[in-house]
């Protein structure tokens, strides 16, 4: 890593206490940023795979010598949001990139078998909870200078999933809402990169996390999408965390409106036989 190029910035991760959250909070905060973590609970899933899951996200950053706060948040919850969008200003004063990494999802189910009720929770959730935090993040940063050597006012990145760029058997609700993010991302990119703005996606492949558990230890299901990644191994929190990173760094300014499939080439195409 190339020093504290974070420094002065303030992260807002959504979904950061477990997985993909936690991994992109512990990375941000290791280039110098002040994290504020938000989820519904301060302690990581205990079915996640973190070697030091006992320990809240602030509490590690705060150990190795930086700043955080956690923030009780549902996102799909408006006053929660805008409560912890007050707290983040009123803690440090500004706020310089969001990380959207709150989701739902559900076990898989055939289209038929989804209900309205199912619908509404991922609607609520992973479209309309991700496009409000990106609009309150929006307009913190519009009231902020333009960093010239960062490169930007503020800084998005979104999270969707594999499942919202091809069909996924049993989960047509969640793959419409996560498609959702993907436009969502690129729409809102050409409104605000006059602005400089920058409004990224990652989609992840398979990764390993408490939410995903079920499935890594279902051996059908492991191995189904063990076959439908062509490289030798599934992805971690850390995979993503990593790329997440980098569309926070300096050498990503010039980015806008992308979706990046992290996904060891699942959306490349069907793998050939072993």
């Amino acid at each position: 890593m190339e020093g504290k190029v974070l420094e002065n910035k303030v992260a807002l991760v959504t979904g950061g206490s477990s997985g993909m959250g936690r991994a992109i909070a512990l990375g941000l905060a290791k280039y110098g940023a002040k994290i504020v973590c938000c989820d519904l609970k301060e302690m990581a899933n205990p079915e996640g795979y973190e070697e030091d899951k006992n320990v809240p996200v602030a509490e590690l950053v705060i150990r190795n010598g930086g700043s955080a706060i956690f923030c009780q948040v549902d996102i799909s919850n408006a006053e929660q949001v805008g409560k912890a969008f007050e707290k983040t200003l009123t803690e440090f004063g500004r706020l310089d990139i969001v990380i959207n990494c709150a989701g739902y999802w559900a076990p898989f189910r055939d289209f038929a078998h989804e209900d309205d009720e199912l619908w509404s929770k991922m609607a609520a959730v992973n479209t309309l909870g991700t496009a409000r935090m990106c609009r309150l993040a929006i307009q913190q940063f519009l009231k902020q200078e333009v960093d010239l050597k960062w490169g930007s006012r503020g800084r998005i990145v979104n999270i969707s999933s594999c499942a919202g760029g091809f069909g996924f058997p049993g989960e047509v609700a969640y793959s419409a809402t996560k498609a959702s993010i993907n436009h969502m991302t690129r729409a809102g990119a050409l409104d605000h990169a006059k602005d400089y703005i920058n409004i990224n996606c990652v989609a992840p492949g398979v990764v390993a996390t408490g939410m995903a558990r079920q499935n890594f230890e279902n051996n059908a299901i492991h191995e189904t999408m063990k076959k439908a990644t062509p490289w030798p191994r599934l992805g971690t929190a850390v995979d993503i965390g990593e790329v997440v990173v980098f569309l926070c760094l300096p050498g990503s300014q010039w980015m806008t409106g992308q979706v990046l499939a992290v996904d060891g080439g699942m959306t490349i195409g069907v793998p050939p036989p072993q």
